[in-house]
């Protein structure tokens, strides 16, 4: 059997470092924002690119304290802060990536061949990243920089 699929959409989060670069919160990996991430699915573990089927799943985790206390805590460990010369606090952004090539799907999620960020929504800061803003010259840099827009702006609802 063969069939043809359209764009697929996850949702996910990254964790915002120095310079606006996003990272994968828990592989650490640099999400560059002139290529794809990648990730080998047909290894062995569990390599691929991640994203959930929903803004809620994403919210549920985000909502647990000991998830936001244990990504600060990870986070702002000495090796993953910014140097002297560079600024910006470590901070969360949610958004939306587009996936493609081979893509699992999961009771989740997605576990993906390729992806590439296609929104930055929300941007979390704070202790535990609770306070949370939809707009600001902060993550308008970050949208800039990756070339994206807000999930609004995508539906047309600016």
């Amino acid at each position: 059997m063969s069939f043809a699929i359209g764009e697929i959409v996850g949702h996910r989060y990254w964790v915002v470092s120095w310079d606006e670069n996003l990272f994968g919160p828990h592989s650490w990996r640099h999400w560059h924002p002139d290529e794809p991430m990648s990730g080998n699915t047909s290894r062995g573990g569990h390599p691929g690119v991640y994203a959930l089927k929903s803004r809620k799943l994403v919210s549920s985790f985000i909502a647990s304290a000991s998830a936001r206390r244990e990504l600060a805590r990870m986070w702002r460990s000495p090796p993953l802060l910014p140097s002297p010369d560079h600024s910006a606090s470590v901070a969360l952004v949610v958004g939306t990536v587009s996936l493609w090539g081979t893509v699992w799907e999961h009771e989740h999620g997605f576990r993906a061949e390729f992806g590439r960020v296609r929104t930055i929504d929300e941007w979390l800061t704070g202790e535990e990243f609770e306070q949370c803003r939809t707009d600001g010259a902060l993550l308008e840099r970050v949208r800039a920089k990756y070339g994206c827009a807000s999930r609004r702006e995508m539906s047309g609802a600016v």
